[in-house]
């Protein structure tokens, strides 16, 4: 199987000998993060790979699972994609999500069914074990909480399943060089042919492990902003895989997601200025704002639907039965009883969250070039 060891010498190269002028300067707190995550890394991927190969001797079936119209949410972060996975994943008759606790430590089918039955066994307990890793894991996401609510048992964004071939765009929060992950931000346009087939390999594998443990009989859903820069990847290796585009008024979005980003930043890095790489996320927003906006049209009507995130919140039960619609998909009354109380919930909810655009550099005008086809199109507000 694929792995991308040229890119994880080239940053960990960078990390100690090419610091200078950068956001990752080793500061003692860098140094702190790498002598413990490298390790950590080594040891957890020789247990993968590990996993992975007797995958093969042991559930060769898995390999040779058909993936059935899987759904993939995308669109930029902040703009809804995670409220509409989690009320879709409600929905266990029709479909299977990765839950973060395998996407890090289980990609591997012997893996998933170690974890499974230790699940099992603890429950059988009185789940001793679940709530210590429940009280760990408040106070090691307590930085991201306000952006985004992480859970090990909760549905989470899978393209950090990468990770474990070292080709996760996630991994430029901890290795902040801008050249190295330019690229992968710009998958589609920025990798060779062979290096997008290799790491989608890798993913469609880790699909077929998930579906072959938890849902062989079930559609896979996905959600992640990642993957905005990764259609045509995707679509090369789900040829009939659904797209959910979720879209915001950038006013909104846009700040948040710098916001967001930064906070990812300062977890790993003591960065030298208050928004690291900031050329780089202002990109990476606009390219996940435009490029499904010009690929999903080629697709078919069936098998892509844009959502906005003010009709997702003020109706959600509406909004995802428009896209049950649009998709052929069957709803069941247990599940439509689920969103009705998830629209009463929404209804009371309001954001703690208020942001200016100058306090993230930016300017009305800056915003209106940027972004008047996404005003235009979704009809937001130009002020």
């Amino acid at each position: 199987m694929y792995f991308n060891l040229k890119l994880l010498c080239t940053v960990l190269y960078r990390s100690f000998w090419k610091t200078r002028g950068t956001d990752a300067q080793l500061t003692p707190k860098r140094i702190l993060v790498i002598l413990i995550l490298f390790p950590l890394y080594v040891v957890l991927e020789l247990a993968n790979w590990m996993g992975l190969w007797l995958d093969r001797l042991l559930f060769p079936g898995a390999g040779r699972l058909e993936v059935r119209a899987p759904v993939f949410i995308i669109g930029v972060q902040r703009s809804g994609t995670t409220f509409i996975h989690r009320l879709m994943d409600m929905d266990t008759t029709n479909f299977s999500s990765m839950k973060l606790w395998e996407i890090m430590f289980a990609p591997s089918v012997v893996q998933k069914k170690c974890f499974a039955a230790l699940g099992k066994l603890d429950a059988a307990l009185g789940s001793p074990l679940k709530k210590i890793v429940l009280k760990f894991e408040v106070r090691l996401f307590r930085g991201m909480a306000d952006y985004h609510k992480n859970s090990f048992f909760a549905a989470e964004e899978d393209e950090f399943i990468l990770v474990h071939i070292f080709a996760s765009l996630f991994l430029i929060t901890m290795f902040p060089f801008e050249d190295v992950f330019r690229p992968y931000f710009m998958f589609d346009q920025g990798l060779d042919k062979k290096t997008r087939a290799a790491i989608m390999a890798f993913y469609k594998r880790c699909v077929q492990n998930h579906l072959y443990a938890f849902g062989r009989d079930k559609q896979f859903l996905s959600k992640n902003p990642f993957f905005s820069g990764m259609i045509q990847s995707i679509n090369e290796t789900f040829p009939d895989a659904r797209f959910i585009c979720m879209v915001r008024t950038p006013w909104e979005s846009v700040p948040s997601a710098i916001s967001m980003w930064s906070a990812c930043f300062n977890f790993f890095i003591s960065p030298t200025t208050a928004l690291p790489l900031y050329g780089a996320q202002r990109e990476i927003i606009s390219h996940y704002y435009h490029y499904p906006l010009q690929q999903l049209p080629l697709l078919p009507p069936e098998r892509q639907q844009s959502a906005t995130y003010p009709d997702l919140v003020s109706q959600p039960a509406r909004t995802v039965s428009d896209i049950y619609t649009r998709f052929g998909f069957t709803m069941t009354p247990e599940f439509m009883a689920a969103l009705q109380k998830e629209q009463e919930k929404a209804r009371r909810y309001e954001s703690r969250h208020s942001y200016s655009l100058e306090q993230f550099g930016l300017s009305r005008e800056q915003m209106l070039k940027e972004y008047g086809e996404i005003f235009d199109r979704f009809g937001f507000e130009r002020e």
